[in-house]
């Protein structure tokens, strides 16, 4: 009896071994495909900035004229008002919402170039005001913890991001005029 107790207990622990070897050789080919598609991933990228970047400059710096350009964060998943009002129409625009009846020393009506790099940047103070104000509609909501408190954070990320386009969609369809009396202060029409 005291055979195979010691039989048994070397023929499992064999096994637990080898399925521990197993796993750890299944481990280690993952990691192994996992380094090489990044240093496949980082030797890609430094092509693509090498080949972007034909005067010598350092790969990875970003000049201010890129980011200009661009009007964009890394990461940043709205649109924007940077291009959004192309046609020529908007180059000579009349003020809407509260700037509608803002009138200059002349007494006339100013026009607005919606195309310019000031409007867009009104826009967008407008685009913050209307986060602003749908941030404080959002903390009357209550929320259920119906799902526990481990999805509250990828909630909590999600609903602002949902939130942020709102504030853009509103922005962009509901002419509150906001953008144009900042614009009409800012470039000394009024």
């Amino acid at each position: 009896m005291a055979v195979n107790g010691i039989a048994g207990s070397f023929i499992t622990g064999t096994l637990s071994n080898g399925a521990q070897s197993i796993q750890a050789a299944q481990e280690k080919a993952d990691e192994s495909r996992f380094l090489s598609l990044i240093e496949d991933m980082t030797a890609k990228k430094a092509k693509e900035e090498s080949a972007a970047k034909p005067n010598g400059d350092f790969a990875g710096s970003v000049s201010s004229s890129q980011v200009n350009k661009s009007h964009r964060l890394t990461g940043d998943y709205t649109e924007g008002f940077y291009n959004y009002y192309t046609s020529e129409s908007d180059k000579k625009a009349l003020p809407e919402g509260l700037a509608a009846s803002v009138k200059n020393a002349q007494g006339k009506q100013p026009t607005i170039d919606r195309t310019s790099e000031l409007y867009a940047q009104s826009k967008e103070l407008e685009n913050y005001m209307m986060k602003m104000m749908l941030s404080s509609m959002r903390d009357t909501i209550h929320h259920t913890s119906l799902f526990g408190k481990e999805n509250d954070f990828a909630r909590g990320m999600y609903e602002d991001m949902m939130y942020d386009n709102y504030a853009e969609a509103l922005t962009k369809n509901t002419h509150f005029g906001l953008a144009d009396q900042i614009y009409l202060e800012l470039s000394g029409l009024r």
